[in-house]
């Protein structure tokens, strides 16, 4: 099973809300706790 936080009215890892990654691909879940560079953004697809 696969959750895309993007398509959810609202996802948390330890109560944060969680940011999507940009696009409609990638499925990433974005907290504080990690960084980027995140694909996903246009520009990014070559990378």
């Amino acid at each position: 099973m696969a959750f895309y936080p993007g398509r959810m009215d609202r996802c948390t890892v330890d109560g944060e809300v969680v940011v999507a990654q940009e696009g409609d691909f990638y499925g990433g879940w974005i907290t504080s706790r990690v960084t980027g560079p995140f694909k996903g953004a246009p520009g990014t697809s070559g990378w």
